[in-house]
């Protein structure tokens, strides 16, 4: 008897017109279960700030051994797309919904009362719904001011890691200031159900190592009869730029300063995901198992990131910001050893993960396609458009429909060829550094950019004024697109010193807002 996954296939394949028509109408609710005979286990690997020329299958100086294997055995996803910036791309995953549907346009401060609105069914709430164990280890990032927006609140059974958007990668400290009160406090926490406990004895460990031990643990300890879904969002390779040494020891050849230990990070998150999947296979979880891959935006090259020869970078509307390192892994697949070239977005992996494990994705009311039996057997991608960003209160928009790519009010950038050689030290020990930076990152006029990126993916040759009929169809996109809009919920709001570490026994928690 076919699984529900080669039902839906063959379903798209024989009848296209009625996959349109149920997508994606319905109720937020958990899926209903189609019972199938075996739900896989599922490891979803998020790497933070990994750029589009800092991995080994596009060519990097920086060697991936473990997820190159990965990649190679698997299949390749040229046209992943995700936000420029974490929480928006954490937010798309969680609900399968583009950020302008869930009002998380721009990033969740540590000091600010926002959060993943909490009517919206996270993934992992779905999946523990159709009988998941659910597991989250790293970074959340999707609020944390009330216990509501807390990860054992959202679906997942434990998670252990750390609520906010950076920190020192030995100590699990994090720094704030708000009206001249400046204040530093640990972000490290297991939590399990209504139990919220501190990890104090973690001080001096790499986060790459403590994330990978905990993974194994409970990898290890895992029933194997039942379903797990395994969500790892590492603190890597985000900045500040913190590894042991022996990891950039491995680059003489790199001289800059800043490049140097940022492929060092990239060499020990690799190392985690190869320690980690070790355990996924000994454990007897990998024949019936798929593992995700993706970076949550491109990479920041003054923290050591690289894109080329994309244009652009972390924060930016660019393909440098926004096309994704991505891969899909393991024995289920039913063609591997290629390069996918259909587009896939963030949101897509809701309801993949949730057809996966029998749900009825026809009942999900959100903006994802179901894309298994695509990837599985080299399908034509059902994603032929996306906002990369609709932002009413900025003024600022991009979309892509087809082949083509058009920009309103986006800040020019560049391309960044690897650097040759540098002494300046970034350690961005301000852990606000990414909230500024995105406020700076804002144009002073609605300049209108259009590329057509399947012919020019560097974006080198703007059409704005040569195409003017196309320029002027897409705007009509734009406008559908427009509809409907969630405010952004988080970037407006101020800073408040309700969120001081001092107040709330020294550690970052909820409970003020």
């Amino acid at each position: 008897m076919a699984t529900p996954v080669v039902m839906s296939a063959l379903k798209c394949l024989l009848i296209p017109v009625l996959c349109l028509l149920t997508h994606p109408n319905g109720i937020s609710h958990v899926a209903a279960a189609v019972a199938p005979p075996t739900q896989p286990h599922i490891l979803f690997i998020v790497a933070d700030d990994l750029g589009w020329n800092d991995v080994g299958w596009h060519g990097s100086e920086i060697r991936t051994p473990h997820l190159d294997e990965l990649a190679k055995s698997g299949v390749i996803l040229d046209h992943s797309y995700v936000q420029p910036i974490c929480s928006p791309t954490r937010s798309s995953i969680m609900s399968g919904k583009f950020v302008s549907h869930t009002g998380i346009q721009s990033l969740i401060s540590a000091t600010k009362p926002c959060g993943l609105p909490t009517n919206i069914t996270t993934i992992a709430q779905q999946l523990k719904g159709l009988g998941y164990d659910t597991h989250a280890i790293g970074k959340w990032h999707q609020g944390y001011c009330k216990e509501e927006y807390t990860p054992s609140k959202r679906g997942f059974d434990t998670f252990y890691g750390y609520y906010t958007g950076a920190e020192e990668y030995f100590t699990h400290l994090r720094s704030d200031t708000v009206d001249s009160k400046r204040w530093t406090a640990l972000d490290f926490h297991y939590d399990h159900g209504d139990e919220y406990t501190n990890v104090m004895d973690m001080n001096g460990t790499y986060s790459a190592h403590v994330f990978a031990n905990q993974a194994i643990n409970i990898i290890n300890q895992q029933d194997v009869s039942k379903p797990l879904y395994l969500y790892m969002p590492f603190q890597s390779v985000h900045g500040p730029l913190q590894v042991p040494p022996e990891y950039p020891d491995k680059y003489p050849n790199i001289k800059d300063k800043n490049r140097k230990t940022f492929a060092g990070m990239v060499s020990a998150l690799d190392e985690a995901v190869g320690n980690v999947t070790d355990a996924w296979k000994k454990r007897g979880l990998f024949n019936n198992s798929v593992i995700i891959f993706t970076t949550d935006n491109g990479g920041l090259v003054h923290a050591g990131g690289n894109n080329y020869p994309l244009r652009g970078q972390k924060f930016t509307l660019w393909e440098g910001g926004t096309r994704g390192v991505a891969f899909v892994s393991g024995p289920l697949l039913n063609k591997t050893g290629y390069v996918y070239p259909g587009l896939v977005h963030a949101v897509d992996w809701y309801p993949t993960l949730v057809e996966l494990a029998g749900g009825a994705v026809q009942d999900l009311d959100i903006d994802g396609f179901p894309m298994w039996s695509h990837f599985s057997n080299n399908v034509t991608s059902p994603r032929t458009s996306f906002p990369y960003l609709i932002d009413n209160e900025t003024k600022t928009f991009a979309i892509r429909v087809g082949a083509w790519k058009l920009m309103i009010g986006v800040k020019n950038n560049s391309w960044y060829p690897p650097p040759p050689e540098s002494t300046v030290d970034f350690t961005d020990n301000d852990h606000n550094f990414d909230e500024e930076l995105a406020n700076t990152a804002k144009p002073k006029k609605p300049i209108v950019h259009l590329f057509n990126v399947d012919d020019d993916p560097t974006e080198h040759n703007d059409l704005a004024k040569s195409q003017p009929e196309q320029l002027a169809t897409m705007m009509k996109h734009l406008e559908d697109m427009k509809h409907p809009y969630v405010p952004d919920l988080c970037g407006p709001l101020p800073r408040t010193s309700k969120a001081d570490t001092d107040m709330h026994g020294g550690v970052y928690t909820h409970g003020w807002c």
